[in-house]
C-alpha cells in the first residue's frame, strides 16, 4: 500500500524543509527525485489537488516518495473529512524527519517573507510583527508568532518514528545530516554526495509532474544562522523567551 512508501518530512514555514528535501531526493537512488505537499489535498489550498488525483500521482512515483508538511501533525488543517483522514493516515503510517531552526531566525526570515506577499507586514516594525497574531487557522489563534512556533515544534515532537535534524545541521554537518537520515530511513545515499546550493533554485519538475501540482522549487531569501541579532532589541529578546523559552532550551538553543 501506498502509505508504506512515503517519508514525511515536516518544518515550520523557513526553517530548512526545501534543504532536508533536496538533500535526500538528490543524494539516495532509492528515493523519488520529485516530492508532494500534503497540504495540497486541502480544497482551500491555492494550489489545489483533488484527493484522488493526488492519491492517483503518489501511486504512479516509483522509489520512496516524499511527502512534505508545514502544518501541525493532528491535521486540522484540513477541513474535508476526507483529506483529513487521508493526512492522519499517511503521518500515522510514515517515518518522519523534522527540521527545527532557532526560532529568532525563524521569526526574521518571516518576517521579510511576509513582507514580500502583505502591506500590512511591509508597514510594521519587526517589533509589532513578532507580537502578531499567526492568523493561520483559527485553533491557533491566541498565540503570538514565537508562541505558535513553540507550539508547532511541540506538537512535532510527540510524533512516533521520528528523526529531528536542524537547520545548522544541514548548513555545517552535511554530509553526516545527510547520512542520518539515510540510516534513518533505511535507504542507500550516494558515494557522492551532491552539495546543496542556497543560491540558485533547484531545478523545476518535470512537465508532467509540473501540471499535476507537484511542488515547483522556489528561491528563499538567504540569511545567515544568527541574524536575529541585528533585528531583536532587548524588549523583543524578552517577549520572545516568554513565548517560546522553553522549546529552545528542549532543542538545545542558547542565548
Amino acid at each position: 500500500m501506498f502509505v508504506f512508501n512515503t517519508i514525511v518530512v515536516a518544518a515550520h514555514r523557513r526553517s530548512g524543509l526545501r534543504w532536508a528535501l533536496d538533500a535526500l531526493r538528490l543524494n539516495s537512488p532509492d528515493i523519488n527525485d520529485s516530492f508532494l505537499a500534503l497540504e495540497q489535498t486541502e480544497a482551500s489550498h491555492d494550489a489545489n489537488i483533488p484527493l484522488g488525483r493526488f492519491r492517483r500521482e503518489l501511486l504512479s512515483l516509483p522509489g520512496r516518495v516524499l511527502v512534505s508538511m508545514q502544518e501541525l501533525p493532528n491535521a486540522t488543517y484540513w477541513q474535508g473529512l476526507d483529506e483529513r483522514l487521508f493526512a492522519r493516515t499517511i503521518l500515522r503510517h510514515s517515518p518522519a524527519i523534522f527540521v527545527h531552526r532557532d526560532g529568532r531566525d525563524v521569526m526574521v526570515s518571516l518576517y521579510y517573507y511576509m513582507q514580500s506577499i502583505s502591506e500590512t507586514v511591509r508597514n510594521q516594525s519587526f517589533s509589532r510583527f513578532l507580537r502578531g497574531d499567526p492568523a493561520l487557522h483559527p485553533q491557533d489563534s491566541g498565540l503570538s508568532r514565537p508562541g505558535f512556533w513553540a507550539h508547532h515544534a511541540r506538537a512535532w515532537l510527540a510524533q512516533d518514528n521520528l528523526l529531528v535534524i536542524s537547520y545548522d545541521d544541514l548548513e555545517t554537518r552535511y554530509a553526516a545530516t545527510v547520512h542520518k537520515m539515510t540510516d534513518f530511513l533505511a535507504v542507500r545515499a550516494n558515494a557522492r554526495l551532491q552539495p546543496l546550493n542556497k543560491l540558485n533554485p533547484p531545478e523545476e519538475p518535470p512537465g508532467l509532474l509540473g501540471r499535476l501540482g507537484v511542488r515547483k522549487p522556489q528561491q528563499p531569501r538567504i540569511g545567515r544562522s544568527g541574524d536575529w541579532r541585528s533585528h531583536f532589541d532587548k524588549g523583543d529578546l524578552a517577549f520572545f523567551k516568554q513565548e517560546a523559552g522553553d522549546m529552545m532550551r528542549r532543542l538545545g538553543y542558547r542565548d
